[in-house]
């Protein structure tokens, strides 16, 4: 960890860990502003491990709807999530994916 999110201090120390859904986090602490903080890995607030995610992302980038994908997360991970929530992550994250979509339906 090498700056506060906040003041961009680079005087920050660990500062414990918090349980999300999905795993632990290692918290901070700035010793400028006193904010304690999780570092920002590209999925900040995100509910959702990154994994499942990717894994969405490179399911819509082959082509599949948006339908077929919410299917495939439950069936393979027992995850519901809605396709509208499949479709903030593509628009979220879908220019790091690298390449246009493969033609299909939403």
């Amino acid at each position: 960890m090498s700056e506060c999110r906040f003041c961009s201090s680079p005087e920050v120390v660990k500062y414990g860990v918090r349980k999300n859904k999905s795993s632990f986090k290692q918290m901070y602490k700035c010793n400028i502003c006193g904010r304690r903080f999780t570092p920002d890995n590209g999925f900040l607030k995100m509910k959702t491990e990154p994994e499942i995610v990717t894994e969405a992302l490179d399911l819509y980038v082959k082509g599949l709807s948006l339908a077929k994908i919410q299917d495939h997360l439950y069936s393979h991970h027992n995850i519901k999530i809605s396709k509208e929530g499949i479709r903030g992550w593509v628009n979220k994250y879908g220019t790091f994916q690298g390449g246009p979509r493969a033609p299909g339906p939403l």
